[in-house]
């Protein structure tokens, strides 16, 4: 699990889902080029079993938050890099103190962040240059206005 930190950490990711919580898909905490320099760390890490899995994964979350990512890719991590697609996960996360419980003041912003928040969705602007040049072709090729999400980071 270090070896997946680090790759994090060297991609400009804080480790901790809970960091993110809340907050929605945006390409302020999540974009191609960092997906992509986290590919590159998996794959030579890992190896090629884990960097494919990885853009299953990729490809397969629905709304690409950054905590949703992060739960997505330590559960990945888990179960030897094999991607299983049956359920996202929620976008939030709770923190534990030093003493193991749960921290549930920052729990309960986390959820209020999420119901008070415009709930941005910029999921297609953050994985689909990523998936283009791994040979996948993106389910939807247009944000919520009509704009088509060509982006290159």
């Amino acid at each position: 699990m270090e070896e997946l930190e680090n790759i994090l950490r060297s991609n400009r990711m804080s480790t901790r889902p809970e960091f993110y919580s809340g907050r929605g898909a945006t390409l302020t905490d999540l974009d191609g080029q960092i997906l992509e320099g986290i590919y590159q760390g998996i794959n030579l890490e890992f190896g090629e079993k884990a960097a494919k899995g990885f853009v299953s994964m990729v490809s397969g979350i629905k709304v690409i938050s950054a905590t949703c990512f992060l739960q997505e890719l330590y559960k990945l991590f888990y179960s030897n890099w094999e991607y299983s697609s049956d359920k996202d996960e929620l976008g939030i996360a709770v923190g534990k103190n030093e003493d193991g419980e749960f921290d549930l003041a920052s729990g309960m912003m986390g959820i209020a962040d999420s119901i008070f928040s415009d709930c941005r969705d910029d999921t297609q602007s953050i994985k689909n240059w990523f998936l283009m040049g791994h040979g996948v072709q993106p389910k939807e090729m247009y944000d919520n206005q009509g704009f088509t999400v060509y982006y290159r980071y």
